[in-house]
């Protein structure tokens, strides 16, 4: 996460999913590699294919995964923006200032089917948490939370983006 602006008006904030976009690249490099080795060995075809599915799956992953979140919140506007930039364009989320208190987090488990850890050779999976992956919601006067994306994510992440929302909002006005 990466503090765009901070003074006592103005917030701005943008996160860009460095993780995800090298993951998927990674991938997606395998494909064009195993193409060009075809294409090198005389099989134009064959490789020109994977090359192909390698585009279609670069192109259809980063449009649901990699997402460039920017969140600006405004005293002199009474305005909270937050935009979320992909491949295929942007979302526009606004809401008021005035109904906002702060950042939340929200998680969810991620449930195991019953015995998934005991199959890979653990005995004291009981033991094991389950997994669970985070998002940053605004806190509002209403107690009624309103996420920032759909998607969740790292906590990590969640918890730099909340940290900095919940010490703005605790920043002195003029």
């Amino acid at each position: 996460m990466r503090v765009l602006e901070n003074t006592a008006e103005r917030l701005k904030l943008r996160e860009i999913p460095f993780g995800a976009a090298a993951l998927l690249g990674g991938i997606t490099l395998m494909f064009f590699l195993w193409g060009a080795a075809l294409v090198n060995a005389g099989q134009a075809a064959g490789g020109l294919v994977l090359c192909g599915i390698g585009a279609i799956f670069f192109v259809g992953c980063f449009s649901v995964f990699v997402k460039v979140l920017t969140v600006t919140l405004d005293r002199g506007l009474d305005l909270a923006e937050v935009v979320e930039g992909g491949v295929f364009g942007k979302k526009r989320k606004t809401f008021k200032l005035a109904e906002i208190q702060g950042a939340t987090l929200q998680s969810i488990v991620i449930k195991r089917k019953p015995g998934d850890l005991a199959k890979k050779g653990r005995v004291t999976h009981e033991l094991t948490p389950e997994p669970r992956v985070w998002r940053v919601a605004f806190a509002r006067t209403n107690n009624t939370p309103l996420p920032l994306t759909d998607a969740y994510g790292s906590e990590k992440t969640a918890q730099a983006i909340g940290g900095a929302i919940n010490g703005w909002f605790g920043k002195p006005q003029r």
